[in-house]
């Protein structure tokens, strides 16, 4: 089984689950290795990050992403599910926003930190099960509210009862719930018809892959080139490029000293931040934590080098080229 470490952006189609995309990424690279930084609804378009290898080992840190949406949302109806998707029954009855300014200002009020209560029909677990698992058997528990964050919520065009909107959000956000919301707030309802992720964190639609393209680069033997390598996908941590000799310390688990790395213009990272140890090929190597000490006594080669200390928390499996060896 061939070995792939990195992070794939795909483009999901809709009527597939994520889950459908990871098997089918699985076949394309054969490997088991793969997996996910958030999921997506079946009906829903747009940016997947899909994880593979070793790069599987920095989900956590993907996952808490902010992201971004366009989507369209329909006014005067509601459903069960928020969206196309369930019972679609015709709102409470009060009439639509008379204009674009007056549902814009509705939109403008839920930005902010806000709570927000996952849907009923979503993969949430309670209690070890799924919510959509209690809703189809009519027996939803009660469902707490998270605080979220909407940094923006923009109306981009309002005709008839359809209106197309930008969101961008935290983690966490259910952008179905935040068009329910906003149907409530109206009066008249509101549902969502159609949702496209554009942006993950620092990853854009722009440069996603279809399926169809990731098949025809398998065919090609080309799937390399569309792999983004771990020290790459983890732009907010600065990468420390590891001296000879400092790797086997790295593997072992062990705190290596600042002087046996070297940083960008030779900067050191600010206590308890997290960097990308690297090989000097790029490869990343490990996660590591800067401390100002040690946490346990270093090998007997730094027992007199200076802080700060580079703590491995997080290591990578991952073989040099063999032109390296």
């Amino acid at each position: 089984m061939s070995e792939y470490h990195g992070v794939l952006l795909v483009d999901k189609p809709a009527g597939i689950t994520s889950h459908d995309v990871v098997d089918r990424v699985r076949r394309a690279f054969n490997t088991r290795r793969v997996g996910h930084a958030g999921t997506l609804d079946p009906a829903a378009t747009g940016l997947l990050l899909i994880l593979l290898g070793e790069a599987t080992k920095i989900s956590e840190y993907l996952m808490g992403c902010d992201k971004s949406y366009e989507g369209t949302m329909q006014l005067g109806v509601v459903s069960d599910t928020y969206d196309g998707e369930g019972t679609i029954v015709p709102g409470p009855g009060k009439p639509l926003p008379r204009s674009m300014d007056e549902l814009q200002e509705l939109a403008s009020d839920l930005t902010g930190d806000i709570d927000q209560v996952p849907p009923a029909y979503s993969a949430k677990k309670v209690a070890g099960r799924k919510l959509y698992e209690y809703a189809r058997q009519g027996n939803v528990p009660e469902i707490e509210s998270r605080e979220i964050s909407v940094s923006d919520f923009e109306i981009l065009n309002y005709e008839g009862d359809k209106a197309e909107f930008g969101v961008d959000c935290s983690s966490g956000t259910y952008v179905r719930s935040l068009v329910n919301s906003l149907g409530e707030a109206a009066g008249c309802g509101a549902i969502l018809v159609e949702l496209r992720r554009t942006d993950v964190g620092p990853f854009g639609i722009e440069s996603a892959i279809s399926l169809e393209e990731l098949e025809q680069k398998t065919e090609r033997k080309d799937l390399e080139s569309v792999i983004i390598p771990i020290r790459r996908a983890l732009p907010e941590m600065p990468v420390a490029f590891l001296l000879p000799g400092a790797e086997q310390w790295v593997k072992r688990g062990q705190c290596i000293p600042h002087n046996n790395v070297q940083t960008e213009d030779d900067i050191r990272p600010r206590r308890g931040s997290l960097v990308v140890l690297s090989r000097v090929n790029g490869q990343a190597i490990a996660i590591a934590r800067v401390d100002p000490a040690p946490i346990s006594p270093p090998p007997k080669a730094f027992m007199n080098s200076v802080a700060p200390w580079y703590q491995p928390i997080k290591q990578f499996d991952i073989d040099p080229p063999e032109d390296a060896e």
